[in-house]
């Protein structure tokens, strides 16, 4: 089998490692765009939501990523990994009523924020088994890696053609029916000498540590918004969202922004095109690509070799056919 990725951030450099490791000719291009993944701050974490309810399928995904990118890391010979707990902060008493009524996740324990130099009236919570990786170190990894062994370019004749393109996908003839809405998101780098690094910190947005005082902020959503030019409004809101709850003074050393590739069914895409078989897609991962993609990759190889199936609720033609039905019955609606 010939495979054809198009599109190099997070799903497209995982998914043609894992196709490569697993016997398939695979070769990766580009159109030269930034990715938005070389900006997003590549946290994963198994819950989700105010509530911090578990994430769909993360007891599929999260061992996976924690087995797959210590592995990678030893073949590649880097450092991107970083297993690290998150100090999630209640931000009002909502927040915390919301969390004390629901079914608690396993992963998530009672925590004293009160030795650190935060605002937390409302207390805090301990979050394990997440982290982040390093997405640049990844990337460029990888990257040489594919070009190492000629698998960088356009080949001949694919058998499989396979978008990963992010954001782009919602402006493509052929998947623009599947229903996006793509979320900009402002990140800044700051400086905060004395703060503690043993933790993530989460507080609506996310504080997460670089090391020599460096650490990255982030992240705004503004939907519906296809130019990743930085935003003095979610500059200003990040940096007030940071002052409400962080005693310790910061100095914003940088801010970038990109495009969340996200999927009106907030659920990864994957699959081939109804009218046109050989083109698939592998998208729609938004902010949870690093959760998500090694094992959707490893099920979409899966796939390819023995037939096993997608998990239904990532296949393309139903997402189509159920975006197309609403496309109908709305515009029925209209007459």
């Amino acid at each position: 089998m010939n495979l054809q990725i198009i599109g190099h951030g997070i799903a497209g450099a995982l998914l043609a490692e894992i196709a490569g490791q697993n016997g398939i000719r695979v070769s990766v291009r580009t159109d030269g765009s930034p990715s938005s993944s070389r900006v997003a701050a590549g946290l994963f974490t198994p819950v989700t939501g105010q509530r911090l309810g578990l994430s769909w399928r993360a007891s599929d995904a999260l061992p996976e990523a924690q087995r797959f990118y210590p592995d990678l890391e030893r073949r590649l010979g880097i450092k991107f990994f970083h297993p690290l707990p998150t100090l999630r902060v209640f931000t009002c008493a909502k927040q915390r009523r919301d969390w004390e009524q629901k079914p608690k996740a396993d992963c998530v324990h009672p925590a004293d924020p009160n030795a650190r130099p935060l605002r937390a009236p409302w207390g805090a919570v301990r979050i394990d088994g997440g982290g982040w990786v390093n997405l640049p170190a990844l990337l460029d990894g990888l990257e040489q890696r594919r070009k190492s062994r000629n698998e960088w370019g356009q080949i001949p004749n694919p058998d499989i053609t396979v978008q990963a393109i992010g954001h782009q996908a919602a402006r493509d003839p052929l998947w623009k029916d599947l229903g996006w809405r793509n979320a900009h998101g402002d990140v800044l780098t700051v400086k905060i000498p004395g703060c503690p690094t043993d933790f993530i910190y989460s507080f609506d947005k996310f504080l997460l540590p670089l090391g020599q005082d460096r650490f990255r902020l982030g992240a705004t959503y503004h939907w519906d918004l296809d130019d990743p030019t930085p935003r003095p409004d979610g500059r200003a809101e990040l940096e007030a969202g940071l002052k409400n709850v962080l005693t310790l003074p910061f100095e914003v050393l940088d801010h970038q922004a990109g495009i969340r590739p996200v999927a009106v069914a907030r659920v990864p895409v994957i699959g081939p095109h109804p009218e046109a078989p050989e083109q698939w897609i592998f998208n729609g991962f938004g902010s949870k690509g690093v959760l998500y993609t090694p094992w959707l990759a490893q099920r979409l190889v899966a796939h390819w070799q023995t037939q096993r199936p997608l998990p239904k609720e990532t296949q393309s033609l139903r997402r189509i056919q159920r975006q197309r039905d609403r496309a109908k019955r709305q515009s029925t609606q209209q007459i």
